[in-house]
């Protein structure tokens, strides 16, 4: 049989388990080899994590001789560092940009993707001071199942300038069991139950948005879809002034789905709702929930916002709720 004759999940397969040199020799074979090769990024080095991070910095003016610019002012640079951790060690790229440039951006998504494609991305991705855009979300998804492998997703101090549809596309190609979020600028859309519901395996979630804000769409439908699942996150974490419409009945259904798994392996749940602002919420609930058997419940109030903290075992939970606040009676003076 010839080779050219074989479907193309054998031959990625076969070059699978060739070694990189044998990869790029196949490669230059004829188109089809070529298109393979390209497409499912076939004979790269592996890298565990793939890290992209962005500063503006002052750098010093470059001295011609023994001439000193002792007046001159330093210059504002944009440095971008792209680190890969690989089993045999790290390798680190940077890069100097000028951020009043009108096309720094364009430049820089130009690196990031340069050394996207000279590696197979693994288990993590992490982006710090990022713009996360559509022209990033497209380079990014540019080349076929590049992110299949990917586990670990973590953004810091970004702006994301995705709709919810790019960003659950963007997740959605991953195979996403840790999710960070942290003091990045985002459309509350993009924490919702649609976003959620396309990652099935998410064990850990985690939102510091860098200012407070209200989670829309995030509602008891996503309790419900984990409580129905066989597998339950067991970090989440919405804290820096996130709120959300999820209610204490929905919380009382995640809790009883995590007791009623077999104790012997029982990880530990670290859930923090942060603050509920869904204004069905009752007494009632929040009592049943309160006086559930085996539950350890502290209550403790501020002129914010009622904090709710329950613990057992290996359990530990914490949420917020608006503080009712008292109303003193009002006295007039009464002319005589």
């Amino acid at each position: 049989m010839n080779l050219n004759d074989m479907p193309d999940d054998v031959l990625i397969r076969l070059l699978n388990t060739a070694s990189p040199t044998d990869v790029t020799r196949a490669k230059r074979l004829n188109k089809r080899f070529n298109q393979i090769v390209e497409t499912f990024n076939l004979g790269k080095p592996r890298v565990k994590e793939f890290c992209v991070e962005s500063r503006v910095s002052s750098v010093l003016p470059t001295k011609i001789g023994r001439l000193r610019l002792g007046s001159t002012p330093m210059a504002s640079k944009r440095r971008i560092v792209v680190t890969m951790r690989r089993d045999k060690g790290v390798k680190r790229s940077e890069r100097l940009e000028d951020p009043s440039c009108s096309n720094s951006t364009e430049s820089a998504n130009l690196f990031v993707q340069e050394n996207l494609r000279r590696v197979e991305l693994q288990e993590k991705i992490a982006f710090d001071g990022l713009t996360l855009d559509e022209d990033f979300y497209k380079m990014l998804t540019a080349k076929k199942d590049a992110l299949r492998h990917v586990t670990t997703i973590s953004l810091s101090l970004c702006h994301i300038r995705l709709s919810w549809t790019q960003f659950a596309d963007l997740l959605s190609r991953m195979t996403v069991k840790h999710l960070f979020i942290d003091f990045c600028t985002f459309d509350p859309s993009l924490i919702s139950d649609k976003v959620l519901a396309s990652l099935p395996h998410l064990e850990t979630l985690q939102i510091q948005s860098r200012y407070p804000c209200f989670l829309n769409e995030l509602t008891d439908q996503t309790l419900i879809n984990w409580a129905t699942n066989s597998t339950v996150p067991k970090v989440i974490q919405l804290r820096n002034g996130c709120a959300s419409r999820i209610t204490v009945e929905g919380i009382k259904m995640m809790i009883m789905r995590a007791l009623s798994t077999p104790p012997q392996p029982a990880p530990k749940v670290d859930w923090d709702f942060g603050l509920l602002l869904e204004p069905t919420q009752s007494d009632s609930s929040l009592l049943s929930l309160l006086l559930c058997p085996g539950i350890d419940a502290k209550v403790t109030d501020d002129f914010r916002s009622r904090r709710i903290i329950l613990t057992r075992d290996q359990l530990a939970l914490q949420f917020f709720i608006p503080s009712p606040f008292p109303v003193e009676p009002i006295s007039a003076a009464v002319p005589a």
